[in-house]
């Protein structure tokens, strides 16, 4: 009894054919060589055997016409499993299996940089985004080696990505990126900007003054960094003044944290996430503030929960499935001999429910 891998040479020697047959039978790009017949047999005895890597094999077996990689980062974010479900499911629909590659834990966590200060808290985020970064070339060369027909990428947003991308893909294989912006290569992203505008101008419409915006005000205004440009553009152009809290984004934790210390200050709290508002929001009842009758919070990114928690949550939609649609289209149009980059952007719609006291 072993336990190593079964190989290409074990399957020819299962079937009695050359390793070069079944090579071939097993290589999107090279079975149409092979004879039907053998081609078939070959794929489903690679199944049968548990061929590694597995994935390849029952795609092949399902009919499937390749499979794509993608690299993600964040995996355990609700954010971005949704966003990873719908890419699936839109291969899926085009004949794709998708084979996953998630960056390491070996980052520093966010709530370890929230907590430190100064220069201290620099040098974390900066080591942070180091290590993410070589774990995402990392993961584009694993992924690589493993002969997928393309490789779809999270987006990090750093100012070298471009060049580590295309490093990876060695200028020949397809490349699409979500999330961030990435010169030369096809690119679907959220801009939340105008969501965050219209939440903001829902409130004012409502009667709020004291607005407060809860998520992080970074440099830029590209993805996910546009929050609280819209929140801005709101509140200036009634003449408020904008107020910031610094937050961990997703964490209900430190939003239950800043609902405790916020009452009273304001009227009207804008949360970077839904999970950020529900925590806002217990923190709130707690504390003997009524949401949203004292006070009024919205959410972004219309999570399951949203809808059947008390009071049901005003939040922002995330059209997921048309920007994994559009993703895989991106892909499939390099992979069918179409190249050329491609910019879309996306914004996310306002949802009104009860917890902003119009719902």
């Amino acid at each position: 009894m072993t336990n190593r891998p079964v190989t290409i040479k074990d399957i020819a020697r299962r079937l009695g054919i050359s390793y070069s047959t079944v090579s071939r039978a097993l290589s999107p790009r090279m079975s149409h060589l092979v004879k039907e017949q053998t081609r078939l047999l070959v794929r489903r005895t690679a199944a049968e055997m548990d061929y590694s890597p597995n994935l390849l094999a029952q795609a092949f077996v399902q009919g499937a016409e390749g499979v794509l990689g993608l690299v993600s980062s964040r995996i355990g974010q609700e954010y971005t499993g949704r966003q990873i479900s719908h890419l699936v499911r839109a291969a899926a629909r085009e004949g794709y299996q998708v084979l996953v590659g998630a960056v390491s834990s070996r980052t520093l966590t966010s709530g370890r940089i929230q907590s430190a200060e100064g220069a201290e808290r620099s040098a974390q985020a900066e080591r942070s985004a180091q290590a993410e970064r070589s774990a995402q070339a990392d993961q584009l060369m694993h992924l690589k080696a493993r002969d997928v027909d393309g490789i779809l990428v999270q987006a990090l947003g750093d100012a070298n990505e471009p060049a580590r991308i295309v490093h990876a893909a060695g200028g020949k294989l397809p490349v699409a990126a979500f999330g961030y912006t990435v010169d030369d290569v096809s690119s679907v992203l959220l801009n939340p900007a105008p969501g965050m505008e219209a939440v903001t101008e829902h409130l004012i419409g409502l009667g709020h003054e004291r607005i407060c915006f809860l998520g992080e005000d970074p440099i830029g205004s590209g993805g996910p960094l546009s929050q609280v440009k819209g929140y801005r553009n709101a509140m200036r152009r009634h003449g408020l003044a904008p107020r910031i809290v610094p937050v961990e984004t997703g964490s209900a934790r430190s939003g239950y944290n800043l609902g405790r210390a916020l009452r009273g200050r304001y009227t009207a709290l804008v949360c970077c996430s839904d999970y950020t508002a529900l925590g806002v929001c217990r923190g709130l009842i707690e504390s003997g503030v009524r949401v949203p009758d004292d006070m009024a919070v919205t959410g972004f990114g219309n999570s399951e929960v949203s809808a059947y928690v008390r009071p049901s949550l005003t939040t922002l939609s995330i059209p997921f499935e048309d920007m994994a649609a559009r993703t895989v289209q991106g892909i499939l149009r390099q992979i069918h001999g179409h190249p050329g980059p491609r910019r879309s952007v996306f914004k996310p719609h306002l949802i009104v429910r009860e917890s902003c006291g119009a719902g």
